[in-house]
């Protein structure tokens, strides 16, 4: 999410320790790539005449509509074959899914290729040999998109695809009720989050309801789609008793590490308000920042006065233009 200023100065900082981590964390801490964001900023004075104070606001939203892509790659010998195994996996895929409640009307086939392949035919001669290309089957690929509205369907969906020898969800979409209403709900928030700082500094002699003043707003959105992280977590043994042991260098033949993967939101720290915090599932994402910038009076100099000394002793205001 961008940020409109960088502040320096924090008015109260509570820290929060943990105790319990995880595999994710000992992997950041072993391979010392752990990024971290700044922690949500207060209002400061940017210069002797500026005061800008900003919000930062976030809402989880849980999504009441969800679509699920799964890609159908067929290969048969001839076009027909190919054609007919396609329908076949998907009649057996809508009739799996029938057996969830899911309505088959939420279904929805998605052509997207069909292409002939070619193998390569070797005809020797005397002292050559030529290579052709000859059609050896047909490949035939669709995408298949289903509706459904429970986030916990989805493991259901996935067993009816494997019966079907449907391996490959490609992805899933996530769709939120009444998007403006959030949006505007988040919104009323962060300016009452302004109003309240904005009363905070009037307590300390600032009179920044009678300023100039600008403001900067925008709105993100973040979908779950988006915010998965990958880690491997493991330790790897010393190879000095082994090199001890035989006497000279030692090869280590690794093993496959298995790369795990979890939702990872958005980190609270950076917010000043967050509505809807606990989640126990992806969430949409929705952010809003306001920042206003109030313009203070410069103080007013003190005129020059002259004065005149008459002959007579008299002193008299003097204006030099």
């Amino acid at each position: 999410m961008n940020r409109f200023t960088s502040f320096c100065l924090f008015l109260a900082a509570i820290p929060l320790s943990a105790q319990v981590s995880g595999n994710y964390q000992y992997n950041q801490q072993q391979s010392a790539q752990s990024a971290s964001r700044n922690p949500a900023t207060n209002p400061v004075i940017v210069n002797n005449n500026e005061i800008l104070i900003e919000v930062h606001g976030l809402m989880n939203i849980l999504a009441d509509n969800y679509v699920a892509v799964f890609n159908i790659l067929q290969v048969a010998e001839t076009p027909d074959n190919a054609d007919q195994l396609m329908n076949n996996r998907i009649a057996q895929f809508k009739q799996e899914l029938k057996k969830t409640g899911l309505d088959t009307g939420e279904i929805t086939v998605d052509m997207l290729s069909f292409v002939p392949n070619y193998d390569i035919q070797t005809e020797k001669k005397l002292f050559s040999k030529t290579y052709n290309e000859v059609p050896a089957g047909f490949e035939l690929q669709k995408n298949v998109s289903v509706r459904y509205r429970h986030s916990a369907q989805l493991d259901a969906i996935v067993t009816a695809a494997a019966a079907a020898e449907i391996y490959d969800l490609v992805k899933v979409d996530y769709f939120i009720p009444n998007v403006q209403k959030s949006l505007d709900t988040l919104r009323t928030k962060c300016l009452a989050e302004i109003k309240a700082k904005t009363k905070a500094y009037e307590a300390i002699g600032f009179k920044l309801d009678t300023l100039k003043k600008t403001m900067a707003d925008q709105f993100t959105t973040v979908y779950p789609q988006t915010r998965y992280s990958g880690y491997q977590a493991f330790s790897r043994p010393s190879l000095n008793a082994a090199r001890k042991k035989s006497g000279g260098q030692s090869n280590l033949n690794e093993a496959p590490k298995t790369t795990s993967r979890f939702y990872n939101p958005l980190s609270y720290e950076q917010y000043d308000l967050v509505v809807n915090p606990v989640v126990t599932e992806p969430v949409v994402q929705l952010s809003y920042s306001v920042s206003v910038k109030y313009f203070l009076k410069e103080e007013e100099k003190p005129k020059n006065v002259y004065y005149l000394i008459t002959p007579g002793g008299d002193i008299r205001p003097f204006n030099p233009k």
